[in-house]
């Protein structure tokens, strides 16, 4: 092998040569230069992957093992085939280890290459495919990735490669999160949770396959959390999370995810959320001596709604605008009582009474005025943002429909991403190995 990859380096100044010849007489563009010696570096890599691959040793040698708990008996040897990051197959025979008490087995050097959580492409291949999918559609990232690797991904293999990566992902925020986090203290830790509505499609038992896709569509919730952590002022550390499902499953996301950021550790706790009932709920439960805030401009949106049902609409702007005003400086309790007084004149006291019992519901979490004193945030903007960029730019797209499962798959993925911890995903985690008997191999 080694004296093919010296043969194929010997190629490369015969290659700059022909194609410097053809770009100087205008039979080739600069463009088509590059992907030429794009074409015959990835020819290189792969000799070169090759050959890494071949000189491997097997981490295990013995014939009886007990890998993460699981007794296992060496089983003869398989071919470990991946297309590599140069868009070569890359084969290579390795021990594999049959399990004694249950299904499967154990492959030691796939464990050593991280090979286990990768559906026929190399580690690096699979980053590759994954980063580009969890921003785009599956068949513009297809596009993007064919074209800038030098040969053709397809949308079928981005998608599967993408939701089996998000499948073997954990999502405890227990596992997900450094626990050097959860000693780490800071000034202010602030949590902001909000939700959004995607579409997924209606599953019925026994309709899979391209038939599922002429299902009806159904909306689902998407929770998302944020937590930041500050100290002097400045931020020191972020993280989101997400989770379709019940609300309940949400509210133990959420407990856990604080916990292990760093809560008992941070000075200060702020919660901030919109006026929805359940999300005060987490907040008594999980965060009681954290100071509750309201979402400013949800509670903007809300005077807006109660001025609206002014007869005189020039009357209700001004009201609007004097009560935005009052809000924001702190006298929450006048301008609840001026509300009151005025609902008897509305032109529907009804709806008049639903926002004025918003406000009077909410007026121990407004005080915008020493929010603002202390450094506190007055909105969710940072929620509603996560919102759209977690949720909204790659689960509503035009045409966009999801099985809830593979929803949840490509939402793991994402998350992994924008959290910073997708590339060390790949990375490496051996399985605890022992020896049951010290009988070589033969």
């Amino acid at each position: 092998m080694k004296t093919g990859i010296r043969q194929l380096i010997a190629r490369g100044l015969a290659t700059v040569n022909r194609v410097q010849e053809a770009v100087e007489d205008g039979q080739m563009s600069f463009a088509e230069a590059e992907e030429e010696i794009l074409r015959y570096t990835n020819e290189v890599g792969a000799l070169m992957v090759q050959e890494v691959v071949d000189g491997l040793s097997e981490p295990v040698l013995e014939n009886r093992i007990v890998a993460g708990g699981k007794e296992a008996v060496y089983d003869g040897k398989r071919n470990l085939r991946f297309i590599n990051r140069f868009g070569k197959v890359t084969v290579r025979q390795r021990r594999c280890y049959k399990y004694v008490d249950d299904e499967g087995g154990y492959y030691p050097l796939d464990v050593k290459l991280r090979m286990e959580v990768c559906g026929g492409f190399s580690p690096c291949l699979t980053y590759l495919i994954a980063l580009h999918a969890v921003t785009d559609s599956y068949e513009e990232s297809s596009k993007l990735l064919s074209k800038t690797l030098g040969y053709r991904i397809s949308s079928t293999a981005v998608q599967r490669n993408t939701e089996q990566t998000g499948a073997q992902m954990a999502e405890c925020p227990y596992e997900v999160i450094s626990a050097t986090k959860m000693s780490e203290e800071c000034d202010l830790m602030v949590v902001e949770i909000d939700g959004t509505m995607t579409p997924q499609i209606s599953e019925k038992e026994g309709v899979t396959g391209r038939e599922s896709l002429k299902l009806p569509t159904e909306y689902k919730e998407c929770n998302v959390v944020v937590i930041e952590k500050y100290s002097e002022g400045e931020r020191t550390d972020h993280w989101v999370g997400a989770k379709y499902g019940p609300r309940s499953v949400f509210e133990e996301h959420v407990r856990r995810a604080a916990l292990q950021m760093g809560q008992i550790a941070a000075k200060t706790v702020a919660f901030v959320a919109d006026g929805a009932h359940t999300n005060w709920e987490i907040q008594k439960t999980n965060f009681p001596g954290a100071v509750a805030i309201l979402d400013f401009y949800h509670a903007v949106e809300h005077i807006g709604a109660f001025c609206l049902l002014y007869r005189d609409k020039t009357a209700g702007e001004r009201q609007k605008d004097r009560w935005i005003t009052m809000m924001y400086a702190g006298d929450v309790l006048q301008m609840i009582d001026e509300m009151k007084r005025a609902v008897p004149s509305l032109t529907e006291p009804h709806k008049g009474m639903t926002e004025f019992g918003y406000f009077r519901t909410n007026q121990d979490r407004m005080y915008y005025d020493e929010y603002r004193e202390a450094g506190y945030p007055m909105g969710s903007g940072v929620v509603e943002g996560a919102c759209k960029n977690v949720v909204g730019k790659r689960f509503k797209g035009s045409g966009m429909r999801w099985k809830k499962a593979d929803n949840d798959y490509v939402l793991r993925t994402r998350l992994s991403e924008l959290n910073g911890t997708l590339v060390g995903f790949f990375r490496p985690h051996p399985i605890n190995v022992t020896f049951v008997a010290h009988d070589a191999a033969a």
